[in-house]
């Protein structure tokens, strides 16, 4: 059986957050609540009704973009997952989902990870893109 994809909810919540004259102030190492939508085939989707979900900010862009990593609470092995934990509970980053935002997708911080695990999950990104 397919999972069906509420497409048109998401597509109402779209001009909602593109009409934010406030996007969010953001670094390298946060994790946020983030909206990432309803997305295409095997592309990674935000959960609940506003379509969030943990990211990583990997790379602040500008001002205005960032680089992120999807994060996701089942434990999964593979090159392409890290693990690490947020808010108290064991998560795995997932660096084959990397993808730029525009900081009005951003919700709530989360935390901010320390230099070791976020200089880890920096240089197995690196790894697996090169």
């Amino acid at each position: 059986m397919e999972f069906v994809k509420n497409f048109v909810d998401w597509f109402g919540l779209k001009p909602v957050l593109h009409r934010n004259k406030k996007g969010k102030q953001f670094s390298q190492r946060e994790i946020w609540w983030c909206h990432l939508g309803s997305n295409i085939g095997f592309e990674i989707d935000g959960k609940t009704s506003e379509y969030t979900r943990p990211v990583l900010i990997i790379k602040k862009i500008s001002h205005e973009t960032a680089l992120i990593l999807p994060l996701r609470t089942k434990t999964k092995n593979g090159s392409w997952y890290v693990p690490l934990v947020v808010d108290k509970k064991q998560a795995v980053v997932i660096l084959s989902q990397s993808k730029t935002i525009d900081r009005k997708r951003l919700k709530t911080r989360i935390e901010t990870i320390n230099e070791a695990d976020f200089n880890e999950i920096k240089q197995k990104f690196i790894d697996f893109i090169t």
